[in-house]
C-alpha cells in the first residue's frame, strides 16, 4: 500500500507477511550515554552459544541480554530478561503499545503519476511494533547461587564433581547478573579456572582451609609477614612453590581474604577461615573449642586473639542452648532456591527473547 502527500513525497507500508521483526527499547539517559560516548565505537552482534545474543561496543563496554531465573523468589520456576552493562543489572518488561508505531526506511517508488516512470524518493513502513522494552534498574543481587549450582566443586584431594567443563565466561554469560556482580561473588567464593583440565572449578570449604593453611605455613618458614598493608612480593613465589594445590587456587584463595590494595584483609580473613573450618563440619556442628582452637591455629599469630564467635555473621551459625555446640547456618535463600531450582537451565542456550513469545501469544 502506498500513498502520495501533496509535497510530492511518498509513503508505503510493506505486506504483514514480508515485514520485519521489531522490538523497541526506551533507554535510561544514563544509557543512552554509554551508547552514545564514543561516537568512534561500533557495535558488534555476535550470536554466541551461550548467551546468544550480545550487543557489545567496543572498545568501551558491552551490553548483553540475558535472560535466566526470576531473582530473589524463592523456589520460582520463571525467568526474566536483563540488560547488562558492565556493572549494572536492568530488568526488562515487555508493555504492549496502544498507538501503532512503523519503523520506517529511505526507500525509492514508483509514482502512477509520473509519464516518465523516474523512481521518486519516499519512506517505506518495513516493521511495526506493538511492542515496548522497559527497563528497570535491579537492585544488587549476589551472583554466588547461581555459581554454586553451576560450578562443579573441586575437593581438597584434588578430585572434582563430574560436570561439564566451561569457561569463566560462559559461566558469566548464563547468569542474569552483570559482569561485575558475578566478578565479586567469583572473588569472594574462591573460584578458579584452570587450563588442564580445561574448566572453572569451586573450592569446597576443606580445599580453601587446606590451601590456605599451606601457603600460611609456608609464609611462616620463610619470615614472610601476611598481616603487613603492602602485600609482600614473596607471596608470589610461595604460591608458585606450593605443590600440593594449583596455583590458581591459592591465588583464588588469596584473593577471596584481599581488600583492593591486593593485601589480606583481617577482617575478611578471619571471618573466611572461620565459616570454613564451621562449614567442614556440616549441619552436625562441633564444640566451639574445638573450632576456637582450629580456627586460631589456621590465622597468622598477630591476628590468633581476634578469633572469636562474635566475629561471625550471626546469620551463617546457630549454637545450641548450651551456646557450647556451634552449627553452620546456610544464610542463603531467595536467589539461592532459584538458582538450585533451576541450576539445569544454566548453558541451556535459550535465546533472551524466547522469555516474550508466550505474552504475545496470550495477548493475541
Amino acid at each position: 500500500m502506498s500513498t502520495q502527500a501533496s509535497d510530492g513525497s511518498s509513503f508505503s507500508i510493506l505486506p504483514e507477511e514480508q515485514r520485519q521483526p521489531f522490538r523497541l527499547l526506551e533507554l535510561s539517559p544514563e544509557l543512552l550515554e554509554v551508547v552514545v560516548s564514543d561516537p568512534s565505537a561500533r557495535y558488534e552482534l555476535e550470536e554466541g552459544s551461550h548467551s546468544v545474543l550480545q550487543a557489545q561496543l567496543i572498545p568501551i563496554t558491552r551490553l548483553q541480554f540475558k535472560s535466566g531465573p526470576k531473582i530473589g523468589e524463592v523456589g520460582s520456576t520463571s525467568e526474566e530478561a536483563v540488560l547488562c552493562t558492565p556493572d549494572k543489572t536492568y530488568s526488562v518488561r515487555q508493555v504492549n503499545t496502544s498507538n501503532s508505531v512503523y519503523i520506517c526506511q529511505p526507500t525509492s517508488l514508483d509514482d502512477d503519476d509520473d509519464d516518465d516512470g523516474i523512481p521518486q524518493p519516499g519512506l517505506q513502513a518495513i516493521a511495526q511494533s506493538s511492542w515496548t522494552l522497559e527497563l528497570s534498574e535491579s537492585k544488587s543481587i549476589s551472583a554466588a547461587p547461581y555459581l554454586k549450582a553451576a560450578l562443579p566443586t573441586y575437593s581438597s584431594t584434588g578430585t572434582y564433581q563430574s560436570k561439564d567443563l566451561v569457561s569463566k565466561q560462559q559461566v558469566f554469560d548464563d547468569i542474569p547478573l552483570c559482569q561485575a556482580e558475578c566478578e565479586t561473588a567469583w572473588r569472594d567464593l574462591a573460584c578458579f579456572e584452570l587450563s588442564d583440565p580445561q574448566g572453572c572449578f569451586l573450592p569446597t570449604a576443606s580445599a580453601k582451609v587446606q590451601a590456605w593453611r599451606s601457603i600460611l605455613d609456608l609464609a611462616v618458614a620463610s619470615g614472610v609477614d601476611m598481616t603487613g598493608d603492602i602485600m609482600p612480593k614473596p607471596i608470589d613465589m610461595i604460591i608458585e612453590q606450593n605443590e600440593d594445590w594449583p596455583v590458581e587456587l591459592a591465588q583464588a584463595v588469596l584473593a577471596s581474604v584481599s581488600n583492593d590494595r591486593g593485601c589480606i584483609d583481617q577482617s575478611k580473613c578471619l571471618v573466611s577461615v572461620g565459616l570454613d573450618l564451621l562449614a567442614m563440619e556440616g549441619a552436625r556442628g562441633m564444640p566451639v573449642s574445638d573450632l576456637l582452637k582450629s580456627w586460631r591455629d589456621s590465622l597468622p599469630e598477630k591476628w590468633r586473639a581476634a578469633a572469636k564467635v562474635e566475629a561471625l555473621p550471626r546469620s551463617h551459625y546457630t549454637l545450641d542452648d548450651s551456646r557450647k555446640i556451634i552449627a553452620y547456618a546456610n544464610a542463603e535463600t531467595g536467589a539461592a532456591a532459584t538458582a538450585a531450582a533451576s541450576k539445569s537451565t544454566l548453558g541451556a542456550k535459550r535465546k533472551w527473547h524466547e522469555k516474550f513469545r508466550e505474552s504475545k501469544r496470550a495477548a493475541q
